[in-house]
């Protein structure tokens, strides 16, 4: 098990997960997923899902 996870939502780095304690902490590096700073992921699996479901509430606009 690693300390720390780089979190990603369609090979776009969105935060880092830190882990303190039993759980991890997500800090973010996208402004779409601010709102999950802070808060504490049992696992990388449930930190990757919050952030899709952050980000499908504010879709990238494609280049």
């Amino acid at each position: 098990m690693f300390n720390n996870y780089l979190v990603e939502v369609g090979n776009h780095p969105v935060g880092i997960l830190v882990k303190e304690g039993e759980s991890y902490a997500f800090h973010a590096l996208d402004s779409e997923v601010t709102g999950l700073e802070g808060l504490r992921f049992p696992d990388a699996v449930a930190a990757e899902r919050a952030a899709r479901k952050a980000i499908g509430r504010h879709p990238r606009k494609q280049a």
